[in-house]
């Protein structure tokens, strides 16, 4: 079976967040009443600001009506998208702020780890199997990336605030997205080699969608 070739896997990481006002969005064509932002710059939403989408109409002196927060099922904030509970009357648009993402310099190799807890749950009842029950769910990343010298990751630590990451194994594809935050930067030099930085990343649990795959 023909491999991938990791060179051409995209790692990213979003930035300071800019506001959009009466954003475009597009029909998702798999999922009834969903809609995506159709700029891809433009999608990964930032979490802490309200999110407004509207719809047409001649209801309102603007000829657009904001769309009620009883009629939206579920907003996905890393892709966004948003889940309407009926049909909306289109074009359907959002006011926000999104999250640019930049291409993380230097960057050469990555591990990413998905995993959940099976806590145990065998009793006397087991036939002679054990059993279990999932538990908590988290993700792990690190980067290694030739550093430039620059202080964006520790100024990151210090300030204690998430940024989303953005792996596209291959380049192409889905892509896996993360509200994350950065555990430790360890960086190491040679007078024979360029400055390497070691990035350890958590994942920042929240009541909102914080980790996902999709298309970017």
């Amino acid at each position: 079976m023909a491999g991938t070739p990791a060179y051409t896997t995209t790692v990213k990481m979003t930035g300071t967040a800019t506001s959009m006002s009466s954003e475009a969005m597009s029909t998702n064509s798999t999922v009834s009443n969903t809609y995506q932002v159709t700029d891809a710059t433009k999608r990964i939403l930032a979490r802490a600001v309200s999110v407004v989408f509207s719809e047409a109409s001649t209801a309102s002196t603007s000829g657009r009506a904001n769309i009620p927060a009883s009629d939206i099922t579920s907003i996905d904030y890393l892709f966004g998208k948003v889940t309407f509970a009926s049909t909306q009357a289109e074009p359907i648009k959002v006011t926000a702020s999104y999250l640019p993402a930049a291409v993380v310099a230097g960057g050469h190799s990555y591990s990413m780890t998905m995993n959940a807890e099976l806590p145990d749950d065998t009793d006397f009842s087991t036939t002679g199997w054990r059993s279990r029950t999932p538990g908590l769910k988290d993700v792990g990343l690190s980067i290694s990336r030739f550093d430039s010298v620059d202080l964006n990751f520790h100024n990151l630590i210090n300030s204690g605030s998430p940024a989303v990451v953005e792996i596209r194994p291959g380049g192409t594809g889905d892509a896996a997205r993360g509200y994350f935050l950065i555990e430790s930067e360890g960086r190491s030099g040679d007078v024979s080699a360029l400055e390497v930085s070691e990035l350890s990343f958590q994942l920042d649990e929240s009541s909102l969608a914080d980790f996902g795959w999709g298309t970017p």
